[in-house]
């Protein structure tokens, strides 16, 4: 058996890659959306001058955003065929594991890499969000090997792929830039270290990195002063060392089983690795330069949350090929057939609990519930009030005919980043226009939010429809709505 399944391996890895496009798949063909995607969808359904002024006054760089445009100039921009292009780098990731990690790192490597991208539980998930993770993982791994082969090879062609694929990731998401900016200090330590003659092509490619990355830098620095009047995140010490080691696992599930499955992995990891240190440290090299790319990109994030909290688990997504891929070569060379099982059975479980669970919720009629409820009383000139991002983004994109006000209470610096949803959706500050105007006003809230009370209080208002609770199982909000007539 195990010189059949040896021999036939590199067919055996061919099937898992038919895998990896299916199983996102399964959770593409729904329309419910959570705000982040909601963003996205409103995002490509602007023309090309307002979705560059929004997404420069995002939080994220702009690279996802106008490949996904241009995507959806050819596919179309429905939510279906909008999650399908998130499949495809992950997809294109599995190609890559087996065209070129193959080449480099062996068949068993490429096999269990791609292995693990199937079975790990966010992949499904994130293969089929409508957000920019899945494309940052592909350009970061892209980036790790080749600048692998241009250290070990010093060809121009590596040289070149890996200075685009960098430049692709940095232009994607932010913690791929933290990501591949280690990347080229390590390939730097190690050029002087034991390759000098690499160091002038170094500099050279990073000079055409950091000119490439001009602009780039420019939308940081101006995304980084306007988040700083709205700013969301929180990381909570010492749970935050649970949720990162919970989070490849996790995902779905509501359960502590995860996280002791991924403490067993990291214990796992740093026992294997640590032996095989020991044993022939150059051998191992690719794996501790992956794990150490990683674990310095959530260290220092980490510490600069102490200042200005910058870390969410969901941000370690672009480096999660780097950690298949040190996982994948670790189990490679695994002696041990009990050890592989338990890894193996206990991924699959996780993966097809978590897949379950988001089935459920990506499926469930309960989505339209709140929707249903809005569209069965609709009328023309009626107008939608709102305090809360998640519920709005569902209604702007779905209402697109009705003017729409988000009453920024806490003046958040929103105003061109929202212009995903314009022109139905307007930014307000005060609550001045709708005190003057006459007519029907949906008001709808969240758990968290009281715009019910502010209208319910306002001279001339009279409520027509009292408040209900529909819970919305995809994105797990809950809509609160209400409906008044203003005079």
């Amino acid at each position: 058996m195990k010189k059949f399944i040896e021999k036939n391996l590199n067919k055996f890895n061919i099937g898992l890659i038919v895998l990896i496009a299916i199983a996102p798949l399964l959770l593409c063909f729904n329309s419910n959306l959570w705000f982040d995607e909601a963003y996205s969808v409103g995002l490509v359904r602007q023309p090309w001058g307002n979705l560059f002024i929004s997404a420069i006054n995002d939080v994220h760089p702009i690279l996802y955003y106008v490949l996904l445009k241009l995507y959806s100039l050819i596919f179309g921009d429905s939510v279906i065929a909008l999650r399908i292009f998130s499949v495809i780098p992950v997809v294109i990731l599995a190609i890559f594991s087996f065209v070129k990690i193959r080449k480099e790192f062996g068949d068993r490597v490429s096999f269990n890499f791609n292995l693990l991208l199937l079975i790990l539980p966010v992949t499904m998930h994130y293969g089929s969000q409508i957000r920019m993770y899945s494309l940052a993982m592909l350009f970061v791994v892209i980036t790790a090997v080749y600048a692998y082969l241009a250290y070990k090879n010093n060809k121009k062609k590596d040289w070149v792929i890996f200075a685009i694929a960098s430049i692709c990731s940095a232009y994607t998401h932010y913690f791929a830039l933290f990501t591949i900016g280690i990347i080229n200090i390590l390939l730097l330590f190690f050029i002087i270290k034991e390759k000098k003659e690499l160091k002038k092509r170094w500099f050279i490619y990073a000079v055409i990195q950091i000119i490439l990355y001009i602009p780039g830098i420019l939308i940081f620095l101006l995304q980084a002063t306007r988040v700083a009047g709205g700013f969301w995140i929180s990381v909570n010490y010492p749970d935050i060392i649970t949720q990162i080691i919970e989070f490849f696992f996790l995902d779905s599930i509501n359960s502590g089983l995860p996280s002791i499955f991924g403490l067993f992995i990291v214990i796992y990891m740093i026992l294997r690795v640590h032996k095989l240190y020991l044993e022939d440290r150059k051998k191992i090299r690719p794996v501790t330069i992956a794990l150490t790319t990683a674990g310095l990109v959530i260290l220092v994030t980490l510490l600069i949350s102490f200042v200005r909290a910058v870390f969410i688990p969901r941000y370690m997504l672009p480096m999660l090929g780097l950690f298949i891929f040190a996982f994948a070569y670790v189990l490679s060379i695994e002696k041990s057939r009990l050890i592989k099982i338990i890894i193996c059975v206990g991924l699959i479980s996780l993966t097809i609990w978590n897949g379950i669970t988001l089935w459920n919720k990506s499926y469930s009629a309960e989505n339209k519930v709140p929707i249903d409820a809005v569209k069965s009383e609709i009328q023309p000139n009626d107008i939608f009030v709102y305090t809360t991002v998640g519920p709005s983004s569902t209604m702007a994109l779905e209402f697109k005919d009705n003017q729409q006000y988000f009453y920024n209470k806490d003046n958040w610096t929103v105003e061109k980043a929202y212009g995903a949803f314009a022109p139905q959706m307007k930014i307000i500050n005060t609550l001045e226009e709708i005190e003057n105007y006459t007519g029907r006003i949906w008001v709808i809230d969240d758990g968290n939010t009281n715009m019910y009370d502010y209208i319910n209080e306002m001279e001339g208002t009279t409520l027509i429809k009292e408040q209900e609770n529909y819970y919305h199982p995809f994105s797990g909000d809950t809509f609160k709505i209400a409906l008044f007539q203003k005079d």
